[in-house]
């Protein structure tokens, strides 16, 4: 008496557990009938059967790799074990490559119960498959079909409603209350309010986004949402007849200028903050952002604000930094460190030796060579399967798409193998250092500075390349935590009046 193991699925399209009890009933009666011991079971519930992406059909075919005490995968019928021919084929070779035979319940297989091959089985198996493989194609066809014709309609086809809006009837209409909000958040956030501020306005007025607080995330969302101007698009097809329009044309155009402007840490429309993100304050260590006001005479100013203050908390003493005195402080303390001949030579030993280390454990490499091997693994078991005589019409189409991603690995891996070549010399980062402040003051920022904490009477610059002490460095290099070039600085840099307005 052979042993065996019972495979079942449903997916969630009329069907039900229902469908499990029935598979399991008739695969049992096939087994008592032929002299089959049933041994254990693996059900995929609510699962599709377009690809083999299922919990249990994997953990089954994984216990078949190992030692088992069973020699047959007992099915009610083939499409309960796939839909897809390539997979199928794929996973009956891994089956029969560690002794085990797919068997149906209730149709003719390539393979008997004794192993031995079943010649008209062998058509009829590959008939099912394809018959398998045609109805899903087939019933999704039909699905996105009924969507596009509703789309086209324009009726509500289901998932969340978007904020603003509610539907009746199968149509979308608007929420009179929740678009009102959707109005309040465009004009405010036009007007210069930042996201920051209208969620705290929102929170006090007890308003709240589906349920749930507004958070920065939900605000941008519904400010880059095109509905509320009446379109959307759809797998790149524009469709303008389901949301009725909440917001005008203009002033949804003008807060995407706004928003394209707009950056992290800088709410000025009109300049960059260089330092955004990487300036801390000394007195709380919370981050200063950039902002902008115009003076009594008109002249608008740019400047460095703690954040804690910003949220008008008198936990905070620290004063503002003018933008232009801080910056050029900080890329002049830079320039000053990149002018030291040890320091750049430090610098440029550790960027060669991490590249070269990068290149001798041939990460990429690897991974390309590792990608390539299951490409071509995949290739011959395809080839296995059509020597067994399970060939359909997408056989092909996937063996020519594995023999172009192979071609295409090839030349990756040569392109890759020949950079030994071409390994980044310790004169061409020296080159780099020197000229780079003096042409991008944005990158050197970027690429050198971790953080600037900013004191009262002084600023601590932390750079990217401090990570341990070095007794020969100058005497004002970082002896503990890597703070580089403790400097003073004059009261200028302080914000001589607060802006009118920001």
């Amino acid at each position: 008496m052979k042993n065996a193991i019972i495979y079942a699925r449903y997916s969630s399209e009329r069907q039900s557990e229902q469908s499990i009890e029935g598979q399991l009933r008739v695969c049992n009666e096939f087994a008592e009938r032929n002299g089959l011991r049933i041994v254990g079971t693996y059900i995929d519930r609510a699962m599709t059967g377009t690809n083999d992406h299922r919990a249990e059909f994997q953990r089954m075919l994984s216990d078949s790799d190992t030692t088992q005490e069973w020699e047959i995968v007992l099915v009610y019928a083939l499409d309960r074990f796939g839909r897809n021919s390539i997979e199928i084929a794929l996973n009956k070779q891994r089956l029969k490559k560690n002794g085990k035979i797919l068997i149906s319940a209730t149709q003719r297989t390539s393979q008997n119960i004794d192993g031995s091959q079943n010649l008209d089985g062998i058509i009829l198996e590959n008939v099912m498959i394809g018959i398998a493989e045609y109805y899903s194609a087939e019933l999704s066809q039909k699905i996105r079909r009924g969507q596009n014709e509703s789309r086209e309609k324009g009726n509500f086809i289901g998932g969340s409603v978007t904020y603003g809006y509610k539907v009746i009837n199968k149509k979308i209409v608007i929420d009179d209350d929740d678009a009102e909000v959707v109005r309040y958040i465009f004009n405010q956030y036009a007007s210069g309010l930042t996201a920051k501020e209208i969620i705290d306005i929102l929170h006090k007025k007890g308003l709240s986004h589906k349920g749930r607080p507004f958070l920065p995330n939900a605000i941008y969302k519904i400010l880059r949402n095109t509905r509320y101007v009446g379109y959307y698009f759809y797998n790149g097809k524009k469709y303008s007849n389901a949301f009725p329009q909440i917001i005008t044309t203009e002033l949804f155009k003008k807060i995407q200028a706004i928003l394209v402007k707009n950056k992290l840490g800088s709410h000025s429309r009109d300049t960059v903050f260089l330092l955004k993100g990487k300036l801390f304050c000394g007195n709380c260590g919370k981050k200063m952002n950039g902002e902008s006001g115009t003076s009594n005479t008109g002249k608008v100013n740019y400047y460095y604000k703690c954040s804690t203050k910003k949220k008008k908390s008198t936990s905070c003493s620290k004063s503002t930094a003018r933008k232009d005195d801080i910056e050029k402080l900080v890329l002049q303390t830079t320039k000053d460190i990149l002018n030291t001949p040890k320091i750049v030579e430090r610098i440029a030993d550790s960027v060669v030796d991490i590249h070269r280390k990068r290149r001798q454990d041939q990460y990429i490499l690897n991974l390309l060579r590792e990608d390539r091997e299951k490409k071509q693994k995949a290739l011959k078991n395809l080839l296995s399967a059509i020597e067994e005589g399970i060939i359909t019409p997408t056989t092909k189409q996937r063996m020519t798409e594995l023999e172009d991603e192979i071609n295409i690995l090839n030349s990756k891996i040569l392109e890759e193998e020949n950079k030994d070549a071409n390994l980044i010399t310790r004169e061409q980062i020296i080159e780099f250092l020197t000229i780079l402040p003096e042409q991008e003051p944005q990158l050197i920022i970027d690429t050198m500075i971790r953080k600037v904490i900013l004191y009262d009477d002084k600023i601590d610059i932390h750079f990217n390349f401090c990570n341990s002490p070095q007794s020969d460095e100058p005497d004002n290099f970082p002896t503990e935590d890597c703070r580089a070039y403790t400097t003073s600085f004059q009261s200028s840099l302080k914000s001589t009046s607060p802006p009118v307005k920001t």
